[in-house]
């Protein structure tokens, strides 16, 4: 099978990790894979982990304006029509890629061809967006031949039936088991010091991830503030990424009183050694699905708990990941399993058992094999 995913740029964003890793399962299972970015970005943030037989196309050299880059998308996908037509499946990610999706909808309308199948994966299904921004979506999604939710979503459940002729089905990220070997505890012991964390801070909980407007990170520094009355210096705080309101977040930091003891390391390559010096990650859930990040937490050994983004949304028995929109009541959770090491690690190894069995790359990209099948098939 040639299949081409196609996404803005190679960052670590979920849905870029995500098309990176079905990517690189596509190649090992002998498929033909080619891979369209918008523009370069530094090749240490994912670009590197794409397997070598893996074709890099980039739209433009560099990141343009919102209009700039979709009148370069247009240009360049006509010079490209040749590529893209030796294509058994076009996947398309985040709003950038269903753009694409939508012109090869309209090439196929125009010439009268009937392939590739165009698949989509909707990165924010079952999460809290606009009316607006559902309408678009919902546009886009009546173009494809396939659409992927990465959570149950009412609204989509309801797109469904309205929407025979598309295959719809939920697939559940996954994630690849990490090849690396346990931390030197003379290299965690480090990156501590290099970080801030003092030798004698007992503690340290954390999360990993975008520090960007959409993903609302200041709704952590009220948990760690409340961590911080009830355990005081003996424990520390790292939230480790970049992102527009990285400088915002320290300042609020100092404005919380919690200046030097909320770190902020900036973006992450590689979340080995961060996750390596925490005691406690607090991730974030839309209902009963974590980020990729909170899975890679888990498949670390660490305990995850979550902050709830799903309004009214009340944590079940069956789900792996405890949450709670109410931040005092995870700031509670942290505290009650801070001080509970034996509970630490009862709820850390129940949760890797869960994800080496539930959230498996293998999982997830057979459920994509099959319904790329299926795309064709109807064609």
């Amino acid at each position: 099978m040639k299949v081409a995913h196609v996404l803005p740029a190679l960052t670590k964003g979920g849905g870029e990790k995500v098309a990176a890793e079905l990517a690189n399962h596509a190649s090992r299972a002998g498929h033909q894979v080619v891979l369209i970015a918008g523009w370069p970005v530094d090749p240490g943030l994912l670009r590197e982990t794409l397997l070598p037989d893996i074709r890099v196309f980039y739209v433009s050299k560099q990141s343009k304006s919102r209009t700039g880059r979709y009148l370069k998308l247009i240009v360049w996908f006509w010079r490209h029509t040749d590529l893209l037509s030796k294509q058994d499946v076009i996947h398309c990610h985040l709003s950038y890629g269903v753009v694409f999706g939508f012109l090869v909808k309209l090439w196929q309308s125009v010439t009268r061809i009937e392939g590739p199948a165009i698949v989509q994966t909707n990165h924010s299904a079952g999460a809290p967006v606009s009316d607006l921004r559902r309408v678009v979506q919902s546009f886009f999604a009546r173009q494809c031949n396939a659409l992927a939710l990465i959570a149950e979503d009412e609204y989509w459940s309801l797109f469904a039936k309205k929407h025979p002729r598309i295959i719809t089905r939920v697939i559940f990220n996954g994630i690849s088991q990490p090849n690396h070997s346990i931390v030197d505890p003379l290299d965690r012991d480090a990156y501590r010091r290099e970080v801030g964390i003092p030798d004698n801070c007992k503690l340290v909980v954390g999360a990993i991830g975008r520090l960007t407007a959409d993903r609302e990170p200041w709704t952590y520094l009220p948990i760690f503030e409340e961590i911080a009355r009830d355990f005081g210096e003996d424990v520390h705080f790292l939230l480790a990424g970049g992102g527009s309101e990285l400088e915002a977040m320290r300042a609020l930091a100092i404005e919380k009183g919690l200046a030097g003891q909320v770190h902020f390391p900036g973006e992450v390559n590689d979340p080995t050694l961060p996750l390596a010096v925490m005691d406690l990650y607090i991730s974030i859930n839309v209902g009963a699905i974590t980020g990729l990040a909170g899975m890679e937490a888990a498949l670390s050994g660490l305990p995850v708990i979550a902050m709830q983004w799903t309004p009214g949304y009340y944590a079940a028995p069956e789900d792996w990941i405890w949450s709670s929109t109410n931040q005092s009541e995870v700031a509670q959770r942290s505290c009650e399993l801070l001080k509970s090491p034996s509970s630490r690690d009862a709820l850390a190894q129940r949760q890797k058992s869960f994800v080496q069995s539930n959230h498996t790359i293998d999982t997830m990209a057979s459920s994509y094999y099959d319904m790329y099948n299926s795309a064709i098939a109807r064609l």
